[in-house]
């Protein structure tokens, strides 16, 4: 199983951010997203799903790999039938919970089903559906998930990470990134969702891995701050301004 980088988790989360403040009042909680393939881009888009506080239902027919995310925590369930699926993704939308379900099973058989028996999702990653396939559902509705873009054009992604030092480390790096967030920007709750909620979801696969995008003056004022309390910590640009 391949893992996706840190930096495509992160921009998907902050795209489907973006599509929850355009289409659903702020928040993805209740929504349900489809995706086919449990790839690098799927297991990325399950991470920041659930992050984003959807439920997702990602569908796969090879089976270790599934089983490998589940081990690795990045997915919650993974069962082997269509309606054992969704009686779990029922359940936490119904709640507003955030939750995965890998179902082992032919994507092209499983979509055919779907849209037989009018289950609709609210999202969906079209990039692994055929274009009949992503065209039904979105005529019924659903709102394709595009390509992830950067938060603005003078942000860039700003990593961090500990090898030394108490666990909690990483957490004071996440508040002090928190803090440095300039809180009139209308990305800055979305930026905070993920620095609170994505370790849950990120686990051990990640390790003592973070990022971010920010502007040049709150990553400025995030590293001046980190190299008083915390220097051990090491901080990098991934990228530059667009």
């Amino acid at each position: 199983m391949l893992l996706p980088a840190l930096a495509t988790v992160h921009d998907t989360f902050l795209t489907l951010s973006r599509i929850a403040d355009e289409q659903f009042a702020g928040s993805c909680a209740g929504k349900l997203l489809l995706r086919s393939r449990f790839d690098e881009s799927g297991i990325a888009l399950v991470i920041a799903a659930s992050v984003a506080g959807a439920a997702t239902l990602c569908i796969d027919a090879d089976a270790d790999a599934l089983r490998s995310g589940l081990r690795a925590g990045l997915c919650d369930f993974v069962v082997a039938h269509l309606d054992e699926a969704l009686r779990i993704l029922k359940n936490e939308i119904r709640r507003g919970v955030a939750v995965s379900v890998g179902l082992t099973a032919d994507p092209h058989a499983v979509l055919a089903e779907m849209i037989e028996r009018g289950v609709q999702p609210d999202l969906l990653s079209t990039a692994a559906l055929d274009e009949s396939t992503s065209s039904t559902f979105v005529q019924r509705g659903a709102i394709a998930i595009p390509p992830s873009t950067t938060l603005r054009a003078e942000s860039s992604l700003l990593s961090w990470s500990v090898t030394a030092g108490p666990p909690r480390n990483l957490a004071r790096l996440a508040q002090m990134a928190a803090d440095a967030l300039d809180p009139l920007l209308s990305e800055t709750p979305a930026r905070r969702r993920w620095l609170e909620i994505s370790p849950r979801y990120l686990g051990r696969a990640f390790g003592p891995h973070q990022c971010l995008r920010m502007t040049s003056a709150e990553s400025s004022a995030f590293a001046d701050r980190v190299r008083v309390e915390l220097p051990a910590a090491i901080l990098a640009h991934e990228d530059s301004p667009s």
